[in-house]
């Protein structure tokens, strides 16, 4: 599954009687005056809990298939795309029924997980969080409870729509935020699973959408502070008999957002001959690949990859550089979403092929 999808898929499947986990949900962008009503009225929201075993089947079965009639549909909704640790991810679990069966409604969970990837088809969870949503003191949504003498453990339900709003809550250490590169990436991905059942076979709906998270909000306070001294970078090359052209490259902040601009003060001493007309700036990515630990390996292979480029030409915002001049001018450069620093150690190592380990 690409994690750039977002369309969520649901399907159903009969449950086996060995399932641990409640089900999770897919996500819808419409929602109708009573599913808002249902998010502001339920006030109570459940609680996020560690799961105290990794739910593995979720990696094996994210969307579930049966070739059994589709009686329900669910969906998760997400309020913000980008979320940072210490944070929360806020939505809602939307269902739908479309039967009048006598369909009996379960267990309702949301699991928020954080899966690494490697290799072909190798996937490793890191962390599995939870809310339940169903019990004795909190039935399901008016809107598709049937009236009269109802209780747990299984509710019967009504054709209509009803919605089941979270709040995720997430540590301070999630671990590591999300990553893509071309040979590992680090995942989360929010599951919504519905267990019901009509007569004595039970069944299960499940859906999934990927979720961004950064690490740490401590990290992000640092994108608005200064460095205590400028960092500076410079490239001197001569030319005979033209003379010397000496470039010089400054940041002032030490971090910059994922899908902003990032700004780049360069100065330009010109002794040559020429007339500097163009700027060219390069963001590269840069990965240290260690064999094996690094206080034993401390020189690694570098991976490195341009992720952005850009250029400011001679016009009316900078009219170049003639001979024995020097000038200063601010060049931008977008960054592509999706991009973060990660310190070294912050992945586990992955085996690859002929029995090495990479660090990403």
């Amino acid at each position: 599954m690409d994690h750039t999808d977002i369309n969520p898929k649901t399907e159903t499947q009969q449950e086996n009687e060995s399932s641990h986990h409640a089900p999770s949900d897919q996500a819808s962008q419409s929602s109708s005056f009573r599913d808002r009503a249902e998010l502001h009225t339920r006030l109570v929201r459940p609680r996020t809990f560690v799961r105290p075993s990794l739910p593995v089947d979720l990696l094996v079965s994210p969307v579930i298939n049966s070739r059994d009639p589709c009686y329900m549909k669910a969906d998760i909704f997400i309020t913000s795309p980008f979320h940072i640790a210490g944070g929360s991810v806020a939505g809602k679990l939307n269902i739908s029924t479309f039967q009048n069966a006598d369909l009996q409604l379960g267990r309702v969970a949301i699991d928020l997980v954080g899966i690494e990837e490697y290799g072909f088809g190798h996937q490793k969870m890191f962390i599995a969080l939870a809310a339940e949503f169903i019990d004795d003191d909190h039935p399901p949504p008016s809107t598709i409870l049937r009236q009269g003498e109802n209780s747990g453990p299984f509710w019967s339900i009504r054709k209509g729509e009803g919605a089941f709003p979270f709040d995720v809550n997430l540590p301070l250490d999630v671990g590591p935020g999300t990553f893509d590169s071309g040979t590992a990436r680090i995942r989360y991905v929010i599951y919504g699973t519905i267990l019901f059942k009509i007569g004595d076979k039970k069944f299960l709906v499940r859906c999934c959408r990927d979720v961004a998270v950064a690490p740490s909000l401590g990290e992000f306070r640092k994108t608005v502070t200064d460095f205590d001294r400028e960092v500076k970078v410079f490239e001197e090359r001569n030319f005979v008999p033209e003379g010397s052209l000496k470039l010089t490259a400054n940041l002032s902040r030490p971090y910059w957002f994922s899908g902003g601009s990032a700004f780049v003060d360069v100065l330009v001493e010109n002794e040559t001959q020429f007339r500097i007309k163009t700027i060219r700036v390069r963001l590269v990515r840069r990965i240290d690949v260690y064999p094996k630990d690094p206080k034993n390996h401390p020189t690694p292979a570098t991976l490195t990859k341009t992720m952005a480029r850009s250029e400011l030409n001679a016009g009316s915002r900078w009219t170049g550089l003639t001979f024995n001049k020097q000038d200063a001018v601010t060049c931008e450069i977008d960054i592509p979403k999706g991009q973060l620093t990660i310190p070294l150690g912050k992945l586990k190592l992955a085996s690859v092929k002929r029995g090495h380990a990479k660090k990403f």
